[in-house]
C-alpha cells in the first residue's frame, strides 16, 4: 500500500478540502442512491444517476463560486473539475480494483497539464476521485477515495474519507471541587441487635 498524502504531490489537495469536497460528493451520491430504488430503476439509471448527479454538483459549485478553489474545467461526460490548478476526475467504481479502465486514460485537459510537467517520473500524472458504491448491501454508504496515477497508471497515492475529524482532543480545565470526608459509622449487625435485647 503506498503511504503518500496527495498534497506531497500537489499543494491544492489539502485534508481541509478533500474533505469538504468528498462530504459535498458521498451525500450528493447517497440522495442519488435512495431517488433510483423504485421498482422502475434498472442497472442503467441507477449507474447513471450518481455520475450525472456528481457532474451537476461540480457545476453548481462553479458557478456558485461556493468553494472558491474549484472550478469545472470540462463539461463533456468525462467532465474534469480543476482544484486551485489541479486536474481531478470522478469515477464510480472500486478504487483497489478499478473495472472502468478506460476512465484512467487522460482528456484533453489534462494532457494540458502534462506536456507542462519535465519530472513525469516521480509526480502524479493523473487524479481519480472514486466513488465506490457497494451493490450487494443497499444500506452501505458510499465511500470516496482519492487516487493518484504515475505516467505508466500505477496508483502512487491514496487518500480516503473517513468521517472522523482526526484531531486530538481538549477538555477544558474543570474546578476543582472539595468534597468533606465522609463519617464512618460501624454497621450493625442484626446478631448484635438481637444479642442487645436479650
Amino acid at each position: 500500500m503506498v503511504a503518500n498524502h496527495p498534497v506531497d504531490f500537489s499543494a491544492d489537495l489539502t485534508d481541509e478540502r478533500l474533505r469538504l469536497l468528498c462530504l459535498y460528493c458521498l451525500d450528493v451520491v447517497a440522495d442519488s442512491i435512495v431517488d433510483s430504488s423504485s421498482i422502475y430503476d434498472t442497472k442503467w439509471t441507477k449507474g447513471c444517476l450518481p455520475y450525472g448527479r456528481l457532474q451537476g454538483l461540480m457545476s453548481r459549485l462553479s458557478i456558485n463560486n461556493e468553494l472558491p478553489w474549484i472550478n469545472l474545467a470540462n463539461k463533456t461526460m468525462d467532465y474534469t473539475i480543476r482544484i486551485g490548478s489541479t486536474f481531478v476526475q470522478f469515477m464510480i467504481d472500486d478504487p483497489y480494483n478499478p473495472k472502468k479502465i478506460h476512465r484512467l486514460n487522460s482528456n484533453s485537459i489534462e494532457n494540458t497539464q502534462s506536456c507542462f510537467d519535465f519530472d513525469q517520473e516521480s509526480n502524479v500524472m493523473l487524479w481519480r476521485i472514486f466513488i465506490g458504491i457497494d451493490k450487494s448491501d443497499p444500506q452501505a454508504e458510499p465511500t470516496a477515495t482519492l487516487v493518484g496515477y504515475d505516467s505508466n497508471r500505477n496508483p502512487i497515492c491514496f487518500w480516503s474519507y473517513d468521517e472522523k475529524i482526526q484531531i486530538p482532543m481538549t477538555v477544558e480545565d474543570t474546578r476543582v471541587v472539595e468534597i468533606p470526608e465522609p463519617l464512618l459509622a460501624r454497621k450493625q449487625n442484626r446478631d448484635d441487635s438481637v444479642n442487645e435485647t436479650n
